[in-house]
């Protein structure tokens, strides 16, 4: 049985905070430069992040689940109240849910923090599994699976504790067992399929600082110090 692993989650929705960028992934935003079908393009504060589809394995162990975007026609599809994904199999919905494992995948042109989500027709026991480039080689790997968010139809989910660094990262439902008990004929358990759109991502854009420029800083801030400590020894 998967355990739903709970996080903090801000109680205002206010994407506001002066050193963060929002974007909205809706159908209206303002952020929206190009929607190709199979993906969509939106640029903020200097900041181009692409959103694409795709789907994955959904396996008991966190982190093995092998992401393959576009399969089965996975697209993303802007709606006023955020972006859901379809594809040509056997999809009744139009959200992202977890019957088909489905991930938004965001790519940024730049180095980021992911710090907020923001989700809508959220439902009681929605959860969300988070992917990341771990090893910069275009792969995401689960890294969380099965997140809780608040009991509220648009929901916003605080990632800053979760140090969430990079430029390719997946946002998706996968379906979980609960209630699981011993019968006459085995074990039986409930299952319940996550289903919700993503409304906004809210991230902070993470410098790149080349060793050769810090390495000089980082020696001359240590050979004063030394001379400092020498100085006051004599």
């Amino acid at each position: 049985m998967k355990s739903i692993i709970g996080i903090s989650a801000a109680a205002a929705l206010s994407f506001s905070a002066a050193h963060a960028t929002s974007i909205y992934t809706t159908s209206g935003s303002s952020d929206l430069v190009t929607n190709t079908g199979s993906s969509q393009i939106y640029e903020d504060d200097g900041v181009t992040m692409t959103l694409s589809a795709g789907l994955f394995t959904d396996t008991p162990v966190t982190g093995d689940a092998v992401v393959t975007p576009g399969q089965y026609g996975a697209r993303p599809i802007a709606y006023s109240y955020g972006t859901g994904i379809r594809h040509n199999d056997n999809d009744g919905q139009h959200t992202i849910d977890g019957y088909y494992p489905e991930v938004a995948i965001l790519s940024f042109d730049t180095n980021v923090q992911l710090t907020g989500a923001l989700f809508s027709y959220v439902d009681t026991y929605d959860t969300f599994d988070l992917f990341v480039d771990t090893n910069n080689d275009g792969i995401l790997e689960r890294i969380y699976e099965n997140l809780g968010m608040p009991n509220s139809s648009i929901a916003f989910v605080d990632l800053l504790s979760l140090n969430l660094v990079g430029k390719l990262f997946g946002i998706g439902a996968s379906e979980y067992a609960y209630n699981c008990r011993q019968t006459m004929w085995g074990q039986k358990c409930d299952k319940y399929s996550p289903s919700w759109k993503l409304k906004a991502i809210k991230f902070e854009e993470v410098p790149d600082v080349p060793l050769p420029a810090a390495l000089p800083l980082f020696m001359a801030g240590l050979a004063g110090f030394c001379f400092a400590s020498r100085k006051k020894k004599v």
